[in-house]
């Protein structure tokens, strides 16, 4: 976001010294802003000739314009402008001449070169350099593909250089125009067009787990790009409900996401040699060997001799490196308003985040990444023992956890259908992960258990956007015909504050039935369910079980139309210096399946939000006790909810669901408020 996110004072310095500095175009008086387009900064440009020339040809698909008048428009564009240098280039490698005349480019080529150079961010600000995090931008560029940032130095100047799509180098940076900014890049910006498995065995250091990947056939499950039946869908651009107006997704694709060892991190740890001989390794059976050993080490039951199936060792531990969801290395986490974090400065992060997923494969389980101040990046299944319970500081840390890379050195980690991240360990399901890692109150937004949502752009957008989703758009969610979902993007912060931004919204005469994570153990688990309340909800009746078409019903039906003076609302109340007191009111809170919402999360601020469970009653969801009894490890359960008013207007709103185990809630110790 223009001019709100803030860097260290060293890499601004970096930044105006740097938009003076070219490896090949000699641009130190050149795109001197005077309130110009992008395009008359384009077409002024000799060095970017070749690139004005495809923009004209290139249809932007309003009204049958092209590009170039687009970008003379309003709005915020981001445009990776590639010299005439690099056009040829691009040219010259696809079709393998040298010098191609460019004024035969197909319309097909030219608008592949087009839409991948620009992204539209809408009503929000396109990105200068000072807004750039490592990882990806969060709105896409014009092929309907996230592009990706990385940072490397400068070998000229020794400062920091920025890389786009792993390759296309800024050598122009932060040229502003009156509709957006103009970086120009050393090469065309063109992301890798084909899968994630494709992708991954093109790399010179991945070939352990890429052939991993091919023998036990998982690949195969990393293939889909785009469900045709839903582009068969006739659709509207939008869709009005009752109290919504809402923005119909064009497309639905498949995406997917794996975290893969490099080959010297297997190999140091395994013991193992790669021979390479004729371009290919020479020793896979002797390799092969000592990778079904070191597997039964950790997955013993897992006795299969066959590799595709999912009862081998090896097959079990490529698929715990493996989640659905094409996600973006910044959405790893999702940060926004958790205790601490600054949303206009991403670098400043707050308390621990968590996050989870299921992997993929015939027994999923569940995958955790960590992201505080303290974790020093991104780390899966991070083990802290003990937390400050005043301000959720780690006091012990047995399990530091793996560090996730967000880029493979100079090469690309976007496929067509979804991202890998190199890791720093080695990534297994072991005893402490279940026994320790896993063995907490594990939240999840209900939104990070829909991957497809996360894999369209429909995840923590800096907007305020509504989004209908039609039933069968993701699979964790179904719900009849007369119900409507809507994703709610709040990024302004109004109304009730948001765990993670954005929650699904339902109205009508709602019936919507939501597969749940499976639980690391078995035991007596709480399941808790944080949902809005208030004169605009309904009465809704929960059910739960494993067989989606035919659950019980739990507990008494939940009047949402509570306030601060009515029903369990009454309940609520401001913590006191008074401990004692305090946990007494939460005692009776939970007599009656009630309990405040965490202080992890709150007002979302510049300065780091604060805790937000004592700032108002009505700014932040209470969290009621579905349900309480035993959980199976090895069963998938879903939760139903079901409107029993006839009142197609009341609507429902369900932010997160908390799995919580016994010794958490009714341990030695009580559970944090966190």
């Amino acid at each position: 976001m223009k001019n709100t996110i803030l860097w260290i004072m060293a890499l601004l310095s970096i930044v105006m010294g740097f938009s003076s500095c070219s490896d090949d175009v000699d641009d130190s008086n050149l795109y001197v802003f005077t309130g110009k387009s992008i395009t008359d900064y384009i077409k002024e440009e000799p060095q970017l000739s070749y690139y004005y020339m495809l923009l004209q040809r290139t249809k932007s698909g309003k009204k049958g314009s092209t590009v170039d008048h687009l970008l003379e428009a309003r709005g915020n564009y981001t445009v990776f402008a590639p010299t005439n240098d690099a056009v040829q280039h691009y040219l010259d490698s696809i079709y393998a001449v040298k010098d191609y005349d460019v004024t035969q480019t197909p319309d097909s080529v030219a608008q592949d070169i087009v839409f991948n150079s620009i992204i539209d961010s809408e009503n929000n600000d396109a990105y200068r350099t000072t807004a750039f995090l490592e990882g990806t931008f969060d709105y896409k560029s014009m092929a309907d593909r996230f592009v990706t940032v990385s940072f490397g130095s400068n070998d000229s100047t020794g400062r920091v250089a920025f890389y786009i799509d792993a390759f296309s180098k800024i050598i122009s940076p932060d040229n502003e125009a009156e509709n957006g900014w103009m970086h120009v890049v050393d090469r065309v910006v063109m992301p890798y067009s084909s899968t994630l498995p494709d992708l991954i065995a093109s790399q010179d250091n991945l070939k352990i787990f890429s052939h991993l990947l091919l023998v036990t056939h998982l690949s195969d499950s990393l293939t889909l790009i785009r469900d045709e039946k839903y582009e068969e869908k006739d659709k509207p651009d939008r869709i009005t409900t009752p109290t919504m107006n809402d923005i119909v997704p064009r497309h639905r694709y498949y995406g997917y996401t794996a975290f893969v060892e490099p080959d010297s991190l297997l190999c140091a740890k395994w013991g193992v040699t790669l021979r390479e001989e004729s371009g290919g390794v020479a020793n896979w059976d002797e390799i092969m060997q000592r990778v079904e050993q070191v597997c039964k080490e950790y997955y013993p039951n897992a006795t299969d001799p066959d590799l595709t199936s999912p009862d081998n060792a090896v097959n079990q531990f490529v698929a715990y490196h493996l989640i659905k969801g094409a996600t973006p290395f910044n959405k790893l986490v999702i940060h926004y308003n958790e205790t601490g974090y600054s949303y206009t400065n991403p670098l400043q992060l707050g308390i621990d985040k968590m996050q989870y997923w299921e992997t993929m494969g015939k027994y999923p389980r569940l995958l955790k990444m960590t992201e505080g101040k303290q974790t020093e990046g991104k780390r899966l299944n991070r083990y802290v023992s003990e937390y400050d319970p005043d301000n959720y500081d780690e006091i012990t840390v047995p399990r530091p956890g793996i560090l996730v890379s967000a880029t493979n050195g100079q090469r690309d980690i976007q496929a067509l259908n979804g991202f890998y991240y190199p890791i720093d360990d080695v990534l297994w399901y072991d005893d402490d992960v279940p026994g320790k890692v896993l063995n907490e109150r594990m939240r999840f937004d209900v939104l990070s258990l829909q991957p497809e949502l996360m894999t369209n752009g429909y995840r923590a957008q800096q907007n305020e956007n509504h989004y209908y989703i039609y039933d069968e758009y993701v699979d964790g969610i179904s719900f009849t015909d007369e119900t409507m979902m809507t994703i709610l993007m709040c990024y302004g912060n109004t109304g009730n504050r948001a765990f993670e931004q954005d929650e699904p919204f339902f109205e009508g005469q709602y019936d919507v039935t939501m597969k749940l994570p499976r639980v690391p153990n078995d035991g007596t688990y709480e399941l808790r369910v944080a949902v809005g309340n208030g004169g605009g909800c309904g009465m809704v009746q929960t059910y739960l079980g494993t067989d989606k078409n035919n659950l019980s019903a739990i507990g008494l039906p939940l009047d949402q139309r509570y306030t601060e003076t009515t029903g369990v609302g009454k309940l609520w109340f401001r913590d006191t210096d008074d401990k004692e007191e305090n946990a007494r009111l939460e005692r009776i809170m939970r007599n009656h399946d009630v309990m405040k919402g965490p202080n992890c999360y709150g007002t979302h601020s510049a300065a780091g939000a604060r805790g937000g469970r004592d700032d108002g009653f009505s700014l932040h969801k209470l969290r009621h006790i579905m349900y309480r009894g035993p959980v199976s490890k090895d069963k998938t359960y879903y939760v139903r909810f079901k409107s029993i008013l006839t009142n197609p207007a009341a609507h429902l709103d369900i932010d997160y669901i908390e799995w919580c185990p016994k010794n958490v809630y009714a341990g030695e110790k009580a559970e944090d408020k966190w």
